[in-house]
């Protein structure tokens, strides 16, 4: 009796799972699909914690299935924590700063317009199109377009680089 209610405890997870998730089920954002095309592939992810707290899952995208600079590609921050834009715009500010970039004061006003604020579960999308353009999606949908001259090296380099294990999950490289 308990061999078979066990057996039928399984059928009915397994079957649970195969309605879940189809089997055609595109793990992509819908906006990296459509911004890098058809053919983005993940290139890493990794998680981001401060001590023992999750912040954010990270997914980077490229079409090609690998990260470089000079080829559009797109990260994706799905966040556990709630922020407001304005600290996102803060704090971006900082890290660009922090990195060298001299117009990072300037375009605060800037991205708090392009972020939205954050709850557990939303995504922020940052598709970097060349050096100088970058597009923004808040859980798909598009929130603005920024067009600066090194922009999106001084922007995505916060993640994508000098964070050791992290950004090397990132790009791949680990």
């Amino acid at each position: 009796m308990a061999r078979a209610c066990l057996g039928a405890s399984a059928a009915l997870v397994a079957a649970c799972l195969a309605c879940a998730l189809p089997a055609d089920a595109d793990p992509r954002p819908a906006e990296v699909g459509r911004v890098i095309g058809g053919d983005a592939r993940l290139v890493g992810q990794a998680p981001y914690r401060v001590l023992v707290w999750s912040v954010f899952d990270a997914a980077l995208w490229s079409g090609s299935g690998a990260f470089a600079w000079e080829r559009p590609f797109a990260l994706t921050l799905t966040y556990r924590r709630a922020f407001s834009a304005e600290a996102l715009a803060d704090r971006t500010v900082e890290e660009m700063t922090r990195r060298g970039y001299a117009e990072a004061a300037a375009l605060r006003p800037r991205l708090v317009q392009c972020f939205a604020d954050v709850a557990p579960g939303d995504r922020i999308t940052g598709v970097a199109e060349s050096a100088s353009r970058a597009r923004f999606f808040h859980n798909g949908a598009e929130r603005c377009t920024l067009e600066r001259r090194g922009f999106s090296r001084a922007f995505f380099g916060i993640w994508l680089e000098d964070q050791g294990a992290f950004s090397e999950r990132l790009r791949g490289a680990r």
